[in-house]
């Protein structure tokens, strides 16, 4: 059991706060976050969340403007709020670059497309929470949220205003008149919002649908396996590369504690370069196969990208969070199997980090770890 198993090297962290965000720090790195969370960093927040307050105000007040323009009043002004939010954060460039030239060698129609034909979603990397403002702040997008999302304070009216995908991970049934259909979690409504697009029928005053079929976020040096749900539908996408400039800290956030990576990103600047591919029209097989379609719109990506092939998942980020806690990974990961197969957590991977839980939870049983589980 390693730390360096090719599955956890998407999530390993390379910036100067290194992993968990415990590298030690130089003196005056040391005295300069202090002196920020003193000072710059509150301000910074303050700023962050009157941003969100304008955004939401916006949408919760829209009905008072005129109807013919209302949406693009909305979107206009949101926008302008969520760059404002960026900028705050500490980006200080957020470009976009259209990439026009760009050949699918992987597959996709061979013909010359249909110019009425619309991508029915945007599919992109993902690294960061981040993500998601760089891509309101372009295009203000709708997106796949859990269905307590619309119950929380300003964040709620602005995902119901954006139309976004509520779901449950539950299967679902829905009734269409006498017809009862059955829609199997987020694939099966992601699915029907693209039909809808594809056929010139999205629902009224919604935008561009975003998804990140990677499923989980990692490090930006390699591109996760795909899921289905965005290709089931057969309609073409819009594929978007996202890189983020190399600073003290990077935005990706999957092995350091959210709070203590908020606080480092006030802390410092930042910056995003967005790459615009070309529209992908999917072949006549690829329409037919979600599986193949996926598999080379990704294979387009990584070449594009230059990212690293990688076959990890959500369960293996966690589990290598897991280890580097000295915790016990879930029975779902490789590590959580060895660990049932009667292998023992190394405590060295432990003592770097939680010296006291080293000793007490490092040969811990796995049992019970799979309740957690999502």
């Amino acid at each position: 059991m390693d730390l360096k198993d090719p599955l956890y090297y998407p999530f390993e962290r390379s910036d100067q706060y290194g992993t968990l965000g415990r590298k030690p720090q130089s003196l005056v790195e040391q005295v300069r976050l202090v002196v920020f969370g003193a000072t710059v960093v509150p301000l910074k927040f303050l700023g962050c969340l009157i941003c969100v307050v304008l955004v939401w105000a916006l949408c919760r007040l829209s009905f008072l403007l005129p109807a013919a323009s209302r949406r693009q009043a909305v979107v206009q002004g949101s926008k302008r709020m969520v760059r404002l939010c960026l900028l705050v954060l500490g980006f200080t460039s957020v470009k976009w670059v259209k990439v026009p030239d760009f050949e699918y060698t992987e597959g996709g129609a061979q013909s010359k497309h249909d110019s009425h034909a619309q991508p029915a979603v945007i599919l992109s990397n993902h690294i960061s929470y981040v993500d998601i403002l760089v891509h309101l702040e372009h295009s203000f997008c709708s997106f796949v949220a859990r269905s307590n999302t619309q119950d929380m304070p300003l964040i709620g009216p602005i995902s119901r205003h954006l139309q976004c995908i509520m779901v449950d991970r539950d299967f679902k049934r829905k009734k269409k008149g006498a017809e009862e259909e059955a829609v199997h979690g987020v694939s099966g409504v992601v699915k029907e919002r693209m039909e809808m697009v594809a056929s010139g029928k999205p629902p009224k005053d919604t935008g561009p649908l975003l998804l990140f079929p990677e499923g989980t976020t990692t490090n930006g040096r390699c591109l996760l396996n795909f899921k289905t749900g965005a290709f089931l539908a057969g309609a073409p996408v819009q594929p978007v590369v996202l890189k983020y400039g190399r600073g003290r800290v990077s935005p990706a956030w999957e092995s350091i504690d959210p709070f203590w990576h908020v606080f480092l990103m006030l802390a410092n600047t930042h910056s995003v370069t967005c790459w615009e591919l070309p529209v992908y029209y999917p072949n006549t097989d690829e329409a037919k196969d979600a599986k193949l379609y996926a598999a080379n719109v990704r294979r387009a990506m990584m070449r594009f990208g230059d990212f690293e092939s990688s076959d990890s998942n959500l369960q293996e980020c966690r589990a290598y969070i897991s280890l580097l806690e000295g915790k016990p990974p879930s029975v779902r990961s490789k590590a959580g199997q060895l660990l049932l197969n009667g292998a023992k957590l190394p405590p060295a991977l432990a003592h770097n980090y939680f010296p006291k839980a080293a000793g007490s939870q490092a040969n811990h049983s796995v049992q019970g770890t799979n309740q957690k589980d999502d």
